[in-house]
This record gives C-alpha cells, structure tokens and sequence, in this order.
C-alpha cells in the first residue's frame, strides 16, 4: 500500500497537462481549460514540478521495494516449527525488524520533509496559482491526500514490525526454555541408578 500510494501520489500531481507530451490521457481525451500562453505555462510548470518529486517517487520506490523484498525473505525463512529454527536466526529476524522499523520512520521523516519543501517552492506556487484561475483549486501546494496516506501506512507497518521484533524475542525465549527442560530432563534420565542389595 505504500508503494501504491507514492506511485500515485506522483502520477496524480503530475499535473493536468501531465500526458500531453505522451500524445494520451487528458491531451487527447479531455477538454483542456488552458489555451495558448497558458497552456504552454501549465505544461512548463507541470514539467518542472514532476522533476522536483522525481527523487520521492524513486527513493519511495527503491525503499518500499527492497524491505518487502527482504520481508518476503524472512517471512518464508521463519516459516518453520520453532523446534526447527536456529536461535541465530530468531535474532536476526529481531534485528531486521529492528531496522526495517527505524528506515521506515527516518524514510517518513525524509519523505514528509522533502514533499513539503517542494511544495513551498515558487513553481508549486505560480503553479496552483495557474490552475486555481480556472477554478482547479484541488492542485494547490498543500500536503496532498496520496502523501498522507503513504505516510499513515508506512507507521502501520512500523508498528507491524515492532510486533514481529516482540514475537521473534518470545520465541526465543520460549525455545531457549524448551531446550533447556530437554536437557534436564536428558540429564535426569542418564542419572545412574542404585541397585540395593537388600543388605546394610
């Protein structure tokens, strides 16, 4: 889902005259409110814009894609009884947890930062101003709604992740207590037994 809505956040703020350069979508279906000038303005600032989130939608991309990756990995990797997996592996899984987390709340921070600031540039401003002129006020150079949902979703699996590092660290332990009452009782079993002779 975050990955869904970075690509979508980019190709919806792309701009209205966004696929005129692609002969498609809203320059050869649609009506264009733009004529002229202003047309030309549009698919300069549209253009202009599109680069400056270009570095969002790339990082979004190569993030959201490399930790599912590595998630998918692990997730088949741990996929085994408990008696099965190596206790290595349950606290390597705790430290991948542990990372992922922490590269999704710095990539939030990074991603929110950066949108923001685009935002507050002067293309984005002349920008919504053109747009707003032909009553499209919803381009404007607020925090759009596709941001803020890639967002939100990105601290739901901060929070999935911070369970599956409480869940690995249980399962540790409850495998680290299972072995040892193995070798308890593996130690009580091999006791060597007395053999009375029936006299003092």
């Amino acid at each position: 889902m975050v990955l869904m809505c970075i690509v979508a956040s980019y190709f919806v703020l792309a701009g209205f005259s966004a696929s005129f350069t692609t002969g498609g979508g809203f320059g050869n279906n649609y009506y264009s409110p733009f004529e002229g000038t202003e047309l030309e303005q549009v698919r300069q600032l549209d253009q202009q814009y599109t680069v400056l989130r270009a570095p969002l939608i790339y990082g979004g991309v190569a993030v959201s894609l490399g930790l599912g990756v590595l998630t998918m990995g692990v997730l088949l990797q741990g996929a085994k009884s408990l008696t099965k997996l190596l206790p290595t592996w349950l606290l390597l899984e705790v430290a991948f947890s542990l990372l992922a987390a922490v590269s999704y709340c710095v990539g939030i921070g990074i991603y929110l930062h950066v949108a923001l600031r685009i935002n507050s540039t002067d293309t984005c401003t002349a920008r919504a101003r053109l747009y707003a002129r032909k009553g499209l006020t919803w381009m404007n150079c607020q925090l759009a709604g596709t941001d803020g949902a890639a967002a939100t979703f990105a601290c739901l699996l901060v929070i999935m992740y911070g369970a599956s590092v409480v869940l690995a660290l249980r399962s540790y332990w409850e495998q680290k207590h299972y072995k040892d009452s193995q070798a308890q009782d593996r130690n009580y079993n091999d006791a060597p037994e007395y053999l009375w002779s029936g006299t003092l």
